[in-house]
């Protein structure tokens, strides 16, 4: 079987906790399985232009079965946009006394995390690739075998453009006007045109050719398309990341007795229809590599987001592979000089013989195919004068916990054994110095 067609059959659409599956089509996936591979395909995009002057525009998102679609579309909160859109200006206005348009006001919504029609894309391809692939977390997925839990795969859409619109084009100051607008009541065209004239947005000569069929269309198709938006509000984020708007309208006319009559309505949908049917994908277990190799271009959480909170984030993150085991606190007590090894011992040797004799000293304790892994464990945590240093016999022991807790799932059953190994080893450490001073060495 076609391995693209392996990976259609497998993807799924998680809604209402029902799994149905995803049709698409094989000829439509390009799939990425490094950086290099996304920069090889994304040159042939460019090339494949012919000369022209469009721009792509990029989309990524890191899981194949969402929908393509603005916040202010999910979760019915479309029906209380034009709240949304008021409340904060009234509640905070100075936060926005420096933006000119209902646009740069929307954008700023946007970067602070409020339900607005704008999509996120950019220009930077590397930047889509981040997005995608973002872990996502395990979701139930059909194969032959059944029901199965794995990482999504990730997506980027793409479109292109020639020039992209300005806050201050006509069609984009109607477009957010209409969306401050409660579209539930005073919705005929005659209702919204006359508004769209008090605001100050079209003129007297403009309403009334609108108003009549044969201007009407014009402004039908002005509030029934979407619009590639550069902002003009920026900001650090924006700047980085080479962002760029998709601004959504889908308004529905319903069609009266005669055109001043006809009602306009807010309404939802998919914006699959304006990217190019062809898109790529990123299996969810290359996920990490090809965030790590991205991570080499400078494209990564704090380059992308430069707030505090992201730079600490990431920061943490790549430190996060670096850790080791770290011993458990514990009380200090006094002990006697003859509870410690207090005569000099090679510890070479010592180490040389403990490995050596593993086997044998954890034997009825450990099965045999443990044995090399418990090796790996106790070599790393050898030091000078382990023996003699409970920190180090402490870090031992949480290893050795960590790795029977990754077999076995049973935390009580991990530290019980990893102090019955580390009592043994030091039962080895004892008989092996004493038989070490008998001899004289």
């Amino acid at each position: 079987m076609d391995e693209n067609k392996k990976i259609v059959e497998s993807i799924h659409i998680k809604r209402r906790h029902i799994l149905a599956y995803k049709e698409l089509e094989v000829d439509e996936l390009i799939e990425i399985d490094s950086v290099s591979s996304f920069i090889s395909a994304v040159k042939e995009l460019q090339d494949s232009a012919d000369g022209s002057s469009t721009e792509l525009y990029f989309r990524g998102q890191d899981a194949e079965f969402w929908d393509i679609e603005p916040s202010v579309f999910r979760n019915e909160m479309l029906s209380v946009e034009h709240r949304l859109m008021q409340i904060p200006l009234q509640k905070i206005p100075t936060e926005f006394k420096e933006l000119n348009t209902a646009f740069d006001i929307m954008t700023k919504y946007q970067h602070y995390g409020m339900c607005t029609r704008l999509l996120d894309l950019t220009t930077n391809p590397l930047v889509a690739l981040y997005f995608a692939c973002k872990n996502h977390g395990d979701e139930p997925y059909m194969n032959d075998d059944g029901e199965a839990l794995h990482e999504p795969y990730g997506v980027i859409y793409f479109t292109r453009n020639y020039y992209p619109s300005s806050p201050t084009d006509l069609e984009i100051q109607i477009i957010a006007a209409l969306a401050n607008y409660d579209l539930s009541k005073e919705n005929t065209v005659s209702n919204i045109l006359t508004q769209l004239k008090c605001d100050g947005i079209i003129d007297e000569e403009r309403r009334d050719k609108w108003s009549q069929e044969d201007g009407f269309l014009e402004f039908v198709n002005i509030i029934q398309r979407n619009y590639m938006v550069t902002p003009t509000y920026t900001n650090e984020r924006l700047r980085k990341q080479s962002g760029i708007f998709l601004l959504a309208s889908l308004f529905t006319i319903s069609s009266g007795a005669d055109i001043e009559n006809s009602v306009i309505s807010k309404s939802k949908g998919n914006l699959r229809d304006a990217f190019e049917k062809k898109f790529f994908f990123v299996r969810g277990e290359n996920k990490e590599e090809i965030l790590k190799e991205l991570d080499l271009y400078n494209i990564n959480e704090a380059t992308l987001f430069p707030e505090l909170e992201h730079q600490l984030s990431y920061i943490k993150y790549v430190n996060s592979e670096n850790v080791q085991a770290v011993a458990e606190f514990e009380k200090y007590e006094i002990h006697s000089k003859t509870d410690a090894i207090s005569y000099t011992i090679n510890d070479d040797n010592l180490n040389k013989y403990i490995i050596s004799n593993l086997s044998n000293i954890l034997s009825g304790i450990v099965e045999s195919e443990e044995i090399n892994e418990l090796k790996s464990i106790i070599q790393n945590n050898f030091a000078v004068d382990w023996y003699n240093r409970e920190t180090i016999i402490s870090k031992m022991r949480m290893s050795i916990s960590g790795y029977y807790f990754a077999k076995f799932k049973d935390k009580k059953m991990a530290k019980k054994k990893a102090t019955q190994i580390t009592e043994l080893l030091r039962q080895a450490v004892a008989e092996y110095t004493s038989t070490d001073v008998e001899s004289g060495e």
